[in-house]
């Protein structure tokens, strides 16, 4: 009835009411122990004073308060979940075998049958911890096969085997030792079954890595420092209330794995707690058998054991924790440069496969796939089964399976890393894509420098009927060629010798066509041009000549220029017949005056002239007047 009312309200309530006799109970057993030897008193005059109370006794009441409060806190949260139910009744097992543990130290009057009593309350305890965890371990993290039967054995087998040692003619309470020894080689057994079964699924596995270590670390501690010593017939290494706080490490780590709080991070977490605690323990053990087989004194026997744990143990575990945990870290240089060849790849689809191996070669996932999703950052999901990766190189967002072939979680760190490779292959696209579009800028300046000036000057030299002066223009051509090809950047020269030379090419090109040529220059004295100037005019004109040649039946060309310091102005009109502005279209040569005009930050346009076609061109050179 009392449970059926827990289960119906609300899971702070459950766990203020739970805390709440927890702490009554605490305060009752302090009560005890405070009373006199007289007996009973409730008044505090009478009471022992504080210091004369026996620090185990604190000792013991800490520690079953604290198993209490935790494994009701992982209940009150989880109360129709069989794992929380029975990490709860180990907590009360606890706290039972706790309390009951400190007779020897009250001075309270008590009778033989009630220290039988609180003897049988603590063996009782005892057991039911050791059955409780083993059955924990038969369903928890995952339900093993067989687990009922197994289940029930362990309950009437260390249970049938308790009571017969607690009550009638086989009474015997320090055989309590030698029952929780045995049951801690079952709880190994169950560990051990479950981190193996769980080897597909990493979850899973690091559950059982993490609880096991802890319920090994807690319990373990107590029976190689108290139980085993007993069982073998010798002194416990330690009193046994102050044994009980290895129990404390049980379950906070219980809470923690019961709860699910972080696990990706607890896997590694659990093995370091693992090598450690067997460390502690091999340190104890055979500090036990220097001293009981051989004839050395307890301080020669420490100093040898730590000789054994300094030179053997820990080297060992090191050469193992690197083999089996973890994994080699890349640097920043191996990240660079595994991200660099894949951003370089020369397609998108070869960069994407090279995006994809990178992910695979340095998580070693057992699966690799599309997200559902399209994500901005990176993210760790299914508590570390799964690592979304934000699209990225042509890629879409991707999804991480089982880290390291499957042995391991993804952790903040990966995710870290994620964020770091991203940022590197975006960096990595950016200048590529700058470097393409340098190319692809670099191939249409050939292209227009090609059709714009070798075009022109070929179609001169074509309609030249002197040979000698077809020669001369071929050479010219050539040389225009190389300089077009190598992009040259010849010293600033002269502007009347390049306008003069300029003049007399378009002269001698329209005259076989019968198309006179007005030519008509305004300009500062002395002014020099750039390179760059001199080129974009020379097309300029070239393609309008060219143009007008082919397309306007023109008689005359006008080419009107008015060059400053600052700029150059353009004016090129033929008397042809024209066309609509309206419905014109930029063919590629024009197109290529329009786009090498505006490249160098000037305007292009093309009008209807008073007969035929003219186009108007300005731009600035870089040429300062001498």
């Amino acid at each position: 009835m009392i449970a059926t009312r827990l289960l119906l309200l609300a899971p702070l309530m459950r766990l203020v009411l739970l805390s709440v006799a927890g702490l009554v109970l605490f305060m009752g057993m302090v009560l005890v122990a405070l009373q006199p030897e007289t007996g009973w008193n409730w008044s505090p005059e009478y009471w022992r004073p504080l210091e004369k109370i026996h620090p185990a006794i604190w000792a013991s009441l800490c520690t079953g308060l604290l198993a209490w409060l935790i494994s009701s806190w992982v209940w009150a949260l989880k109360p129709m979940n069989l794992p929380a139910i029975l990490f709860a009744a180990s907590g009360v097992a606890t706290l039972a075998f706790c309390f009951s543990s400190f007779a020897p130290w009250i001075s309270l009057p008590m009778t033989e049958k009630t220290v039988a009593s609180i003897w049988a309350v603590n063996m009782l305890g005892a057991s039911a911890f050791g059955i409780i965890m083993t059955c924990l371990f038969l369903v928890y993290p995952s339900r093993q096969t067989h687990w009922k039967p197994l289940s029930a054995l362990t309950v009437f087998g260390f249970g049938g085997w308790t009571l017969l040692r607690t009550f009638g003619p086989f009474q015997d309470f320090a055989e309590v030792q030698r029952i929780t020894t045995f049951e801690m080689l079952a709880i190994v057994g169950a560990v051990i079954w479950q981190v193996r079964s769980s080897a597909s699924d990493p979850r899973k596995q690091a559950i059982a890595i993490w609880l096991g270590a802890s319920t090994l670390l807690g319990a373990g501690a107590f029976i190689a420092t108290v139980a085993a010593p007993l069982t073998l017939g010798f002194g416990p290494l330690m009193l046994e209330n102050y044994a009980f706080s290895f129990f404390l490490i049980i379950y906070i780590g219980l809470a923690v794995g019961l709860m699910r709080y972080r696990l990706f991070d607890l896997g590694s977490w659990a093995y370091r707690l693992v090598f450690y605690a067997s460390a502690a323990l091999a340190l104890i053990l055979l500090d036990i058998a220097l001293v009981s087989l051989f004839t050395f004194d307890p301080g020669q026997a420490l100093g040898l054991s730590l000789l054994f744990v300094a030179f053997a143990y820990l080297p060992m575990r090191d050469i193992l924790w690197r083999r089996i945990v973890q994994r080699r870290p890349a640097n920043d240089d191996d990240l660079f440069h595994l991200v660099l060849d894949a951003a370089l790849k020369p397609t998108e689809q070869e960069r994407a496969a090279g995006w994809k191996a990178l992910l695979y070669n340095h998580f070693h996932p057992l699966e690799l796939t599309e997200a559902e999703a399209t994500i901005a950052e990176p993210i760790i999901g299914n508590e570390g089964i799964s690592l979304s990766i934000p699209g990225i190189a042509g890629v879409p967002s991707l999804q991480l399976m089982h880290a390291n072939n499957g042995r391991a979680l993804f952790t903040p760190r990966d995710a870290a890393v994620v964020t770091h490779l991203v940022q590197l292959m975006q960096h990595a696209e950016t200048s590529r894509s700058a470097y393409d579009r340098g190319v692809s800028a670099e191939r249409l300046r050939i292209a227009r420098d090609i059709h714009d000036n070798i075009g022109a000057q070929l179609m001169r030299a074509l309609h030249s009927a002197k040979t000698d002066r077809k020669d001369a223009m071929i050479r010219d051509t050539l040389a225009d060629l190389r300089d077009v090809i190598n992009n040259a950047q010849s010293p600033i020269l002269p502007m009347d010798e390049i306008l003069a030379d300029l003049r007399a090419e378009t002269a001698e090109r329209l005259e076989p066509h019968s198309i006179s040529l007005r030519w008509n220059l305004q300009a500062d004295a002395g002014i020099q041009l750039a390179p760059s100037t001199v080129h974009a005019l020379r097309s300029l004109v070239r393609e309008a000549a060219s143009n007008t040649i082919k397309h306007a039946g023109a008689t005359r060309l006008d080419v009107r220029l008015r060059i400053t310091p600052n700029q150059v102005e353009v004016e090129v009109e033929d008397d042809g017949s024209g066309f609509d502005i309206a419905t014109v279209k930029l063919g590629q040569g024009l197109a290529n005056m329009k786009a090498r005009v505006e490249g160098i930050g000037g305007a292009f346009k093309l009008v209807r002239g008073t007969s035929g076609a003219q186009l108007e061109a300005y731009f600035p050179h870089e040429a300062p007047a001498s």
